[in-house]
């Protein structure tokens, strides 16, 4: 089959240029020809304003429904050039296949199963290469020069600086990010494990998961707010002001059973050093519910030929759950600890939504917001700093990823033999 390879790189080539440019042109002409619809969106918002008589501008009323308009057509258009390229793809494989087999069966299908794949996986690649490979790369080279341009180092010195206020906020940073990874994966973990092991055992127990899984439909920020009233610290009396009174903060509910007065009106959150734990416990609280679903599901999947031997052999509750079950779960306990892990590298909403910006607060994600809003070296440098920032960040991912890929490497060929 080594002669087809050149037939086989021909074809996927000639592919490749005729979708590069009929799809283009094909897009181009379809918002030329539904570019009426901006305009009777217009008049509907249009009439519309004058009917109902909108507070704002007849202009500002036909703006938002242009913009509305041009949304509309680019999800159909965007969905239309999808279906396009795979139909035209798969078209062009076929019949290239066809002539260049020659009426050979067998030949025809080895050149489309060899072509098909990478109709799939094309597109994927396209956007991976345009939207991380490249603002990576941008981004790695942007950290290594000034202002002006001229390449330096300075950028990653200035957050090792010891007198510099970079130095502070990146040490906390750092130290914040590890105790998140370490602690927020571990508990979701653990919990996750022990809810799903021990709701199978009750009979209430689908209400239970179904409770506990309930915060997974929140998001992030909504989460905040509501532990945000739980932490709250109170303390406030209401004060008459020249518009009214001014708003009085109630204990919230976790202080008042910790036992504490209006005096003490800090929130928990803002606590030094201990008000980390409480932000990431808003983290595991989301997230417990998620990896309780997927253990609860694998556990399910432990064959019971297996537990039964256990059972036979005398194995106790810890036994069979420690020496049976986990072990072959393991690969799904792997999966969900890399998918909390990538999560928690990237926190940003939780604190953000808490203002919890303090030094001893910082997450590499906050630290690089906080920079790019307060800090100034070199004059206009500060974009420079936060790549380098965004780098750093970057490079936590990196064990991760190595991680992962000898774990797949090495289930790959344990199946192979």
């Amino acid at each position: 089959m080594g002669s087809n390879r050149p037939i086989i790189a021909g074809n996927g080539l000639a592919i490749f240029l005729i979708i590069v440019f009929v799809l283009p042109v094909t897009g181009v002409l379809a918002y030329i020809v539904t570019s009426p619809l901006d305009d009777w969106m217009v008049q509907l918002g249009t009439w519309l304003h004058e009917k109902y008589a909108w507070s704002f501008s007849t202009f500002e009323t036909q703006e938002r429904f242009a913009k509305i308009g041009f949304a509309i057509r680019s999800i159909f258009i965007a969905v239309g050039i999808s279906f396009l390229y795979f139909w035209l793809s798969n078209w062009l494989n076929q019949g290239l296949a066809r002539v260049s087999s020659k009426g050979s069966a067998g030949r025809e299908a080895y050149i489309i199963e060899a072509i098909q794949p990478w109709i799939f996986v094309g597109p994927a690649l396209v956007l991976l290469i345009l939207f991380l490979f490249v603002p990576a790369f941008s981004t790695l080279s942007l950290s290594f020069q000034e202002a002006d341009g001229a390449r330096t180092v300075r950028n990653y010195a200035f957050l090792w600086d010891s007198s510099a206020l970079g130095y502070v906020q990146f040490r906390y940073a750092m130290r914040n990010s590890l105790m998140w990874l370490v602690l927020v994966p571990t508990v979701c973990i653990s919990l996750g494990l022990l809810i799903a092991v021990l709701a199978d055992s009750v009979r209430w127990g689908i209400l239970a998961k179904t409770l506990i899984f309930v915060p997974m439909a929140i998001s992030f920020v909504g989460a905040a707010v509501i532990w945000r009233n739980i932490f709250a610290g109170g303390g406030i009396e209401p004060q008459q002001v020249l518009n009214g009174v001014t708003p009085s903060y109630q204990i919230g509910l976790l202080k008042a059973l910790l036992g504490h007065t209006a005096a003490y009106n800090e929130p928990l959150y803002s606590l030094k050093f201990w008000g980390n734990f409480f932000l990431m416990w808003i983290l595991v609280w989301v997230q417990t519910g998620f990896a309780m679903v997927i253990f609860s599901a694998a556990l399910r999947g432990v064959p019971e030929d297996t537990i039964e031997a256990a059972k036979i052999d005398g194995a106790n509750p810890f036994q069979m759950f420690f020496r049976v079950k986990l072990p072959q779960i393991f690969s799904t306990v792997v999966v969900v600890w890399t998918t909390l892990v990538i999560l928690v590298l990237k926190m940003f909403d939780i604190p953000y939504a808490l203002s919890a910006n303090d030094d001893d607060k910082l997450l590499l994600a906050t630290m690089m917001e906080n920079a790019r809003n307060n800090w100034s070296v070199g004059g206009d440098n500060v974009e420079n700093l936060f790549a380098a920032i965004a780098v750093m960040l970057m490079l936590t991912v990196i064990p991760n990823m190595v991680f992962n890929a000898r774990r797949i490497r090495r289930e790959q060929r344990e199946l192979g033999h």
